[in-house]
């Protein structure tokens, strides 16, 4: 017997955090104090990897590394993001109705395009797409290139297949754009010890393009070692020394800003502190005075 089915995604709604991720072991504690001084620089993130493999939640789980006076815009088919930020604006595609016009669309019909563009004119810092896949990616990409900070989800296994996948129909983004993306973060659903579950893989960043071959030059920071399930570190960040320059930070400045980033990330999680609201409180208060949090967490100097 055939006929119609429905496919029913139920998102929690207390959204899962980097504390949640650590446990899980789908981050290390450095990885995810890595991403939220990239986030606070204002570096743009595609999340790659398959269906069910948790990118949506990895994208919430990022997002409440951004200040939480930043303005974000989220554009999405489906309503699947959830940041506690207060100047966040949620946009979502709307379906239309009657016949197609000359216009290619429905009357009343409002896609991922018609979103975008619109966005654009509100001057966000942020710019959230749920799922890069259409026409508006290109634009997407020439946002990028012109400083806005962008992040999102997109359904490939490798950065080689992120920009195949961004080269090919419909989204047709030239590689000279591709390359103003600095992070993407490559997600697998594994199977460890008799159980599923998920894992970043690398951490890579798009470092240039190669002027004779005009191939995109990354770099991997992370990678998972699937045979120990442990994260290594695997020596440099060319995007780390940029933003030494941009910045005007040392390199040493820089390493230990994001290790003090991580032992707040482990004391939360030693301590489950793990509700989102509680999560993006800490965060915001180290954001304000970041003495204080440290002082908070291991006593006074």
């Amino acid at each position: 017997m055939h006929g119609s089915t429905f496919t029913i995604r139920k998102f929690r709604e207390d959204p899962l955090t980097p504390p949640d991720m650590v446990s899980f072991g789908t981050f290390s504690a450095s990885m995810l104090a890595l991403m939220w001084f990239f986030m606070e620089k204002g570096v743009s993130v595609l999340i790659a990897g398959g269906t069910a493999s948790g990118k949506t939640t990895t994208l919430n789980c990022l997002l409440l590394f951004i200040k939480p006076e930043v303005k974000i815009v989220s554009i999405e088919d489906t309503a699947e993001i959830n940041v506690p930020h207060k100047n966040w604006i949620p946009a979502v595609t709307r379906a239309g109705f009657g016949p197609i016009t000359p216009s290619g669309k429905r009357m009343g019909e409002v896609d991922m395009f018609d979103l975008l563009r619109a966005s654009l004119r509100q001057r966000p810092d942020y710019i959230i797409v749920g799922e890069v896949r259409g026409r508006e990616a290109y634009t997407l990409f020439q946002a990028i290139a012109t400083g806005h900070a962008a992040m999102g989800t997109i359904h490939a296994d490798s950065p080689q297949g992120v920009v195949h996948r961004l080269e090919s129909e419909p989204i047709n983004c030239p590689r000279i754009l591709i390359k103003n993306l600095d992070i993407v973060l490559l997600q697998s659903r594994v199977r460890l010890r008799g159980k599923i579950t998920r894992r970043i893989t690398d951490i890579v960043e798009v470092v240039d393009l190669d002027p004779s071959t005009k191939e995109v030059i990354t770099n991997t920071i992370y990678e998972w070692n699937p045979f120990e399930d442990s994260f290594r570190f695997t020596g440099r960040s060319y995007l780390l020394e940029r933003l030494e320059k941009e910045k005007g930070m040392s390199m040493e400045e820089i390493l230990k800003e994001i290790d003090r980033r991580k032992r707040i990330i482990n004391w939360m999680h030693e301590n489950q502190i793990r509700f989102f609201k509680d999560v993006a409180e800490i965060i915001a208060e180290y954001y304000k005075d970041p003495e204080a949090v440290m002082t908070k967490i291991e006593g006074p100097a």
